[in-house]
């Protein structure tokens, strides 16, 4: 989901062919993270899932696009990045 989502053109996960992006942070551990969005919200999956559902709602003027993600691939995409320790 992190490849088909387009989440490789800005971020950079060590390991995952393709991501390699520049624009967003190195979310490589991720998963071990206390706090996303610039810390101002915790690392758990009920943030991650807002965060990556709207992040301009969450944070006017993010860098982050509203992606229009489906409820499903933002479930897919918040386990596969909390388990990016």
């Amino acid at each position: 989901q992190f490849v088909t989502s387009g989440c490789i053109a800005c971020h950079t996960v060590g390991g995952q062919q393709g991501a390699v992006g520049k624009v967003g942070p190195n979310l490589t551990h991720v998963g071990s993270r206390t706090t996303i969005a610039s810390g101002i919200m915790a690392n758990d999956p009920e943030h991650l899932a807002k965060w990556l559902s709207n992040p301009q709602a969450v944070k006017p003027g993010a860098l982050m696009p509203n992606l229009n993600l489906s409820k499903d691939a933002i479930e897919k995409l918040v386990a596969y990045l909390q388990g990016l320790k």
